[in-house]
């Protein structure tokens, strides 16, 4: 994790204006976390960071691509990432993660390390179905799910085989 320390902001050095980062994301920041999800890529995140007396916000700018491998043909390919998102720093008396995208930090915090918003940014771009983009095509038709609920047939056969002299009570239940 040493070499995420390229991604901490020394924050306490900022004056209350805009401030502006780029960080290039290659193999070496994936290999950096735990598990499989994101494994190579590049990317350029760029940053830009406007911070005020009560709070921080940066804005976060992703432009780049992933390598996935496609989960039917096991074909190599590049997904295109282009995102935007912004977080909010916040000045409370302790540490802590309100939402995904605001956090609470203290006056006496000096630096932040942005690297783990990074990563679980692009990690959440990973689609669950992996399909190569020359495979997609021939999914759109077959690739609709279609929920059958068993349930609705069961009561219409319910309300063909109801006695009429029990169907003039159930009037009454639907009434209310």
């Amino acid at each position: 994790m040493e070499k995420l320390k390229e991604f901490d902001i020394q924050i306490y050095k900022l004056s209350n204006k805009l401030h502006e980062y780029e960080y290039p994301i290659s193999d070496a920041f994936f290999s950096q976390f735990e598990g499989e999800i994101v494994e190579s890529g590049k990317l350029l995140v760029r940053i830009t960071l406007d911070k005020r007396e009560n709070m921080i916000e940066a804005s976060v700018d992703f432009n780049g691509f992933l390598n996935l491998i496609c989960d039917r043909s096991l074909k190599p390919f590049e997904k295109p990432v282009d995102i935007k998102k912004k977080v909010l720093f916040k000045y409370g008396e302790e540490e802590a993660e309100l939402e995904e995208d605001v956090f609470v930090i203290t006056k006496n915090t000096q630096t932040i390390n942005l690297a783990h918003f990074i990563y679980e940014t692009v990690a959440l771009e990973v689609p669950l179905k992996k399909i190569h983009p020359d495979e997609v095509v021939e999914d759109e038709d077959t690739d609709e799910y279609i929920y059958i609920d068993d349930s609705l047939e069961s009561e219409d056969e319910e309300k063909e085989d109801i006695d009429p002299r029990w169907a003039a009570l159930k009037n009454l239940k639907n009434k209310n």
